[in-house]
């Protein structure tokens, strides 16, 4: 792909990180989407343009708010960098094939989201994975066009994640596994298929010790979210998926 192309494909990136940062704050907090307007967390102001361009606002107001002065949260800038680099990066491992750029950025734009919420708020939001669906249809269709293997992926992900959930439930009394991982796992394996759910699986869980070590490191207790871990897991299958299909092999 073009450096042109690549640039404006970082700058679209900023625009949907802006996008994403909006949507993790709304979606827990069950606050309507594109209906109302961005306001300040701390006034309530409505924010204009000059309060929501991409990092640079962030920047040039020095993390405050223009209205009430009240600091605004690092975590806006990074969303939007790290889905700036996300859309650099599809751009890049796709070369000419924009398509397929656009099929991962968008998986990984859905994916920012996710992971973002689920560790702040603990949940897995539903809107988000009606999101991928259709990526995952996409990305089979446009890819290999193996249904049977997709479908099974998608069995097997949801079969093995429920029944830990199970287990886990009837031996701790609690749970160890939510829903929306088990929904999560179950979108995952449609993108990944059956020939890749093994990697997929061995790298999700390797990410999530690495995850919940630095959560008990930061005290933040003993519980953490899987679903980032999950997330990064999915990105690396779908940027790198030959990888994954040589951890089985």
């Amino acid at each position: 792909m073009p450096s042109a192309s690549l640039l404006a494909l970082t700058l679209v990136g900023l625009l949907f990180g802006s996008l994403a940062g909006g949507l993790s704050y709304r979606l827990p907090r069950g606050l309507p989407i594109g209906s109302d307007r961005s306001r300040c967390p701390s006034c309530r102001a409505t924010l204009g343009p000059v309060d929501l361009i991409p990092v640079l606002s962030w920047l040039m107001l020095r993390g405050r708010c223009r209205h009430c002065g009240k600091p605004v949260s690092w975590r806006y800038p990074v969303i939007e960098l790290v889905t700036a680099a996300l859309f650099l990066w599809s751009g890049w491992l796709s070369g000419a094939d924009l398509p397929m750029a656009v099929m991962l950025s968008l998986t990984a734009f859905g994916l920012v989201v996710i992971a973002v919420v689920d560790l702040e708020a603990g949940i897995i939001p539903d809107g988000m994975l009606l999101f991928l669906i259709p990526l995952a249809v996409l990305w089979r269709r446009y890819g290999d066009g193996e249904w049977l293997d997709a479908s099974l992926g998608a069995l097997l992900a949801g079969s093995i994640s429920y029944g830990v959930r199970w287990g886990f439930l009837r031996w701790r009394r609690r749970d160890g596994l939510g829903l929306g991982d088990v929904k999560f796992l179950c979108v995952a394996g449609f993108y990944v298929g059956l020939s890749g759910l093994g990697g997929y699986l061995v790298a999700s869980a390797l990410l999530g010790i690495c995850l919940g070590f630095g959560w008990r490191l930061g005290g933040r207790g003993p519980v953490f979210p899987f679903g980032p871990a999950l997330c990064a897991g999915l990105l690396l299958a779908t940027f790198f998926p030959d990888i994954f299909l040589r951890l089985v092999e």
